[in-house]
């Protein structure tokens, strides 16, 4: 009897996608803020007394400034990743406190600020695979107009003269339209991952960072047009 070649399955090595990575990593953040958010509720009263929510804040753009430096170390990339949107949502939630401490329609202000970031972001990723356009060309156009918006921030809380409606209105719509476009522009190069060598934490934490600020811009400019002040 002919002896055959006993024949083995070949054995398939299944790597999970960078992209995947990239938005697990997002999903996490974003869960790490709203439980920030819940603990920073637990403690308001404390936190704001003593002051310590400003260094949070400081160490936030600590971990934003050496991000290159510790985004390839695992596991120290995982727990400073993790803990920047836990710091993230402990900041934001004396601010969260004032708009439903001051304004009647706060809580509703909020949720249409969060339905309407989700409906942008949402259309943002529409573009973003659907668009023929290299969004990477605009890259320097952004990061300019970021910066301007910045200097126009700054300014308007040393001149009390730029603290009025209209301008306002154009700063927080600025906001709006700088981090929409962004958004889609790190979309875009999420999509494009395996074509290039970005690290997949970088990439979740500028995802990470276009939709928290397009949610303040959002927030601050409904709170300009429709607020309602106690």
């Amino acid at each position: 009897m002919q002896d055959f070649p006993q024949t083995q399955s070949p054995s398939i090595a299944i790597e999970p996608s960078r992209e995947a990575e990239v938005y697990g990593l997002f999903a996490l953040a974003m869960a790490l803020t709203a439980f920030g958010v819940f603990i920073g509720m637990e403690y308001a009263p404390s936190l704001m007394a003593s002051g310590v929510h400003y260094l949070f804040l400081i160490a936030e753009l600590g971990l934003i400034f050496t991000a290159r430096l510790w985004m390839n170390k695992t596991p120290l990339n995982y727990i400073l990743f993790g803990t920047f949107p836990l710091l993230s949502g402990f900041t934001i939630t004396p601010y969260i406190l004032y708009v439903l401490a001051g304004y009647a329609n706060g809580g509703s202000i909020l949720l249409n600020a969060f339905g309407a970031t989700a409906f942008m972001a949402t259309a943002a990723a529409v573009f973003a695979r659907t668009t023929s356009m290299n969004l990477s060309v605009i890259g320097k156009a952004l990061f300019m107009g970021l910066i301007g918006l910045i200097v126009l921030m700054i300014a308007q809380f040393f001149v009390p003269a730029l603290r009025t409606t209209q301008f306002e209105l154009m700063l927080s719509g600025g906001g709006i339209v700088i981090f929409a476009i962004f958004t889609a522009y790190d979309l875009q190069r999420i999509a494009n991952l395996s074509k290039a060598c970005m690290n997949p934490f970088m990439l979740a934490l500028s995802l990470y960072l276009d939709i928290f600020n397009l949610f303040l811009f959002i927030l601050r400019f409904m709170l300009v047009l429709s607020g309602d002040r106690r």
